[in-house]
């Protein structure tokens, strides 16, 4: 199938693009059109304008400060997975990048497009949400920051008015001695996870688990972020040990059924992907700085 006849406009500036945001009734954001074109396709979805922010400089940079990292609204899967600066300072972000879609997706596709999709099932949502990033807007009426806690309100729906645009995502760096881990299955490569989970754990001087939590995919309408910190917080993840995290999981996840998988099944899959993101950064697997100036 083709699109519905649309109107394309190339933005200048971010400020002309949030001024045809607003005067242009039915228009639409189009940075890598990895999720838009093809719904439009399909006719799932009939912009009667398309606003190309693509080829903005002000749009096109990773920025890494000593607390965080800001990716622009155009830039790319695959320049932030080939950033050295951005995989150094927050290797969680590469790790995800990775495992999203393949190399032709990742080669148009950008990163604040897939959050501002809202896709329970996308990676960069349960990074931004297990981080407690943010994203930056801008419209005509001045932009505001959203956190990841109120950005996506169901299955891709964001909190985004129809006048705004994301221009940055943030994403919080670790601590030292923070780690974290992504895992998640696929029928195939390239595939929406059945399910998924991005742990992080934070240990404390004496290598024990100091907070932990980790954000599900595709289980429920949003990212799902689950606490283990009455679970974890003074032990070792090996000794609490699978039977226990998979229990405490299956009795936290609450996960729908589809066409891939019943709820049992993405609930089993979900505890799993969890036990796995956290054994991954287990203690035993581990080299810590001896402490928190080093």
């Amino acid at each position: 199938m083709k699109p519905s006849p649309f109107s394309y406009h190339p933005a200048a500036s971010v400020d002309e693009a949030a001024q045809l945001l607003y005067e242009l009734e039915d228009a639409k954001i189009l940075a890598g059109g990895q999720s838009l074109i093809p719904l439009m396709n399909f006719r799932l979805a009939s912009p009667m304008h398309q606003i190309d922010i693509s080829g903005l400089a002000e749009l096109s940079e990773i920025k890494v400060s000593e607390t965080e990292v800001e990716i622009g609204a155009s830039v790319t899967h695959s320049q932030v997975l080939q950033s050295e600066q951005a995989g150094s300072a927050l290797p969680l972000l590469v790790e995800a990048e990775k495992l999203i879609a393949h190399e032709v997706i990742r080669n148009r596709g950008t990163l604040c497009g897939s959050l501002a999709h809202a896709d329970p099932a996308g990676e960069m949502t349960a990074v931004i949400s297990v981080l407690n990033g943010r994203v930056d807007t801008a419209s005509v009426s001045g932009g505001r920051t959203i956190e990841a806690t109120d950005l996506f309100e169901g299955p891709l729906q964001s909190s985004l008015r129809e006048d705004e645009l994301i221009v940055s995502a943030t994403f919080p760096k670790l601590g030292p001695r923070t780690v974290s881990s992504f895992r998640e299955v696929a029928r195939r490569h390239g595939d929406y996870a059945v399910a998924g989970a991005v742990s992080v754990v934070e240990y404390d001087n004496n290598d024990q688990v100091q907070s932990a939590r980790a954000a599900f995919l595709s289980v429920g309408p949003v990212p799902t972020v689950v606490s283990f910190d009455d679970l974890l917080r003074g032990t070792r993840i090996e000794d609490v040990g699978h039977s226990e995290i998979y229990n405490f999981l299956s009795s936290q996840l609450e996960p729908h059924g589809d066409l891939q998988a019943s709820a049992d099944y993405r609930r089993h899959l979900a505890a799993e992907m969890g036990w796995a993101s956290l054994e991954a950064v287990s203690y035993t697997h581990l080299t810590l700085p001896t402490s928190d100036l080093v």
